[in-house]
């Protein structure tokens, strides 16, 4: 019987998912533990590893979303017969879930793997250290069993660059083979750029670059998809009401400029975004009717501040998460913002970075937007928009001064509470920024 593939489940909410790529072309060998398929979710993507030696038959195409435990493809054991009409087998809805790295109290460091033996690795390292250059080979694995999850990568010895990898489909690259076609010159039209096999088709028939239609067509992807849908549902479901509130910056920029002076030779630079995040934070314990979601008919409010910082993607909005952050001095919160930010463009966040948040900050400031009216990020009751600083006026004894000003702009859930205490809980946040100093001790 052939080792069946599966549509890998990558957390609990997951609920369906995108054969993004198959990195082993159809009737292809694969060896057991090399890459099989990328698969692209709403949160994250992930590389699925083969489990098994044989011939690969593919069962789904790229570009089809299937639901976790879905038969994507078949490795066929050498000498096994290969039918011309592939079986479509029931589905496996108990598979287990992948993605999430198992929380350890006191990581355990096993002994490296021997040199040409196969590395035991997470996908999510497996990706990581792909995308940094590193080999796996002689790291120690704080996972079970001695497996190398994605925090054990940093410090994995540099390998050799690759030469860059051409996104072009098997197909693509066969056609392109038989046709002598150079990848490098032909500009790819699937998902990200991607190369079909309709692309190289047309370079070898018409070598000139072709002029670009009125209008291109492009399929969303799984992160596209489930952002338009959560913000429908979102407008749809909940009770939304924005209110904003002009800040005094004078001392917060002063406070930055110091900052970034003193924590230059440690590579720490703290943005404004960040001294919104432990005001808000530090906020949202003072007042914990803000810091709470709706599930059903009950109201659950946190006596911890988890907050999520919305990050900008070439292919959407993602909001990675800083625990704790409350409790976490500034130069901290600063420090783990500047690097979920880089693993969020990088595409290496884990499934534990983007989920468990109870509140989130937004910050459209660095395009010059004065206020806007940011979308609540269900459950959660509250979010809150960061704009950019203008010059305003305050008035000294009769006399206009020019002032340094911030705009911030809260939505709120009336659902789950009322104007009153959402507006008392935006002054709190006002006056942490208005007095810095409080947010050092």
């Amino acid at each position: 019987m052939p080792t069946e593939i599966y549509l890998v489940k990558v957390g609990m909410t997951m609920h369906e998912g995108t054969v993004e790529e198959w990195y082993v072309a159809d009737g292809e060998r694969v060896e057991a533990g090399a890459m099989l398929y990328r698969l692209e979710t709403e949160k994250v993507n992930l590389d699925v590893d083969a489990e098994a030696s044989g011939i690969v038959r593919h069962l789904a195409a790229e570009g089809d979303t299937l639901e976790p435990g879905d038969v994507v493809g078949f490795i066929y054991a050498d000498g096994e017969t290969i039918p011309d009409v592939l079986p479509r087998p029931k589905p496996k809805r108990d598979i287990a879930v992948v993605g999430e790295e198992p929380a350890s109290p006191r990581p355990v460091q096993a002994k490296p793997a021997a040199s040409g033996a196969r590395v035991a690795a997470s996908p999510a390292a497996r990706r990581l250290a792909r995308e940094r250059g590193v080999s796996l080979e002689g790291v120690a694995g704080s996972g079970p069993g001695g497996r190398i999850v994605e925090g054990d990568v940093p410090a994995a010895p540099p390998a050799p660059e690759p030469p860059k990898r051409i996104a072009a489909s098997p197909a693509a690259r066969k056609l392109a083979a038989e046709l002598n076609v150079d990848l490098a010159t032909v500009d790819g039209s699937g998902p990200r750029g991607r190369i079909t096999r309709e692309d190289v088709q047309a370079a070898a028939e018409a070598p000139a670059p072709a002029q670009p239609s009125a209008g291109t067509a492009t399929r969303m992807s799984a992160m596209r998809r489930t952002i338009a849908e959560r913000m429908h549902s979102s407008l749809r479901d909940t009770a939304q009401l924005t209110i904003d509130m002009e800040v005094d910056v004078t001392d917060l920029v002063k406070l930055r400029g110091n900052l970034i002076d003193e924590w230059a030779e440690d590579g720490v630079r703290v943005t404004y975004t960040d001294l919104v995040i432990v005001a808000a934070a530090r906020a949202l314990i003072r007042h914990p009717k803000m810091n709470a979601c709706l599930s059903d008919d009950a109201i659950t409010s946190y006596d911890y501040a988890h907050v999520g910082v919305a990050v900008a993607l070439d292919e959407g909005l993602i909001v990675p998460v800083i625990r704790d952050a409350h409790e976490k001095p500034l130069r901290e919160v600063a420090r783990e913002s500047a690097d979920l930010a880089s693993r969020a463009r990088a595409g290496s966040l884990g499934l534990g970075d983007l989920t468990g948040g109870t509140f989130t900050v937004t910050s459209l400031g660095m395009f010059g937007v004065d206020t806007f009216t940011p979308i609540l990020n269900p459950p959660q009751a509250g979010i809150l928009g960061v704009g950019r600083i203008y010059d305003g006026v305050k008035w000294h004894d009769g006399t206009p001064v020019r002032t340094p000003m911030l705009r911030l702009s809260l939505t709120w859930d009336h659902r789950v509470l009322d104007g009153a205490p959402a507006a008392e809980f935006l002054a709190a946040v006002r006056e942490y920024l208005e007095q810095p100093y409080r947010l050092l001790v």
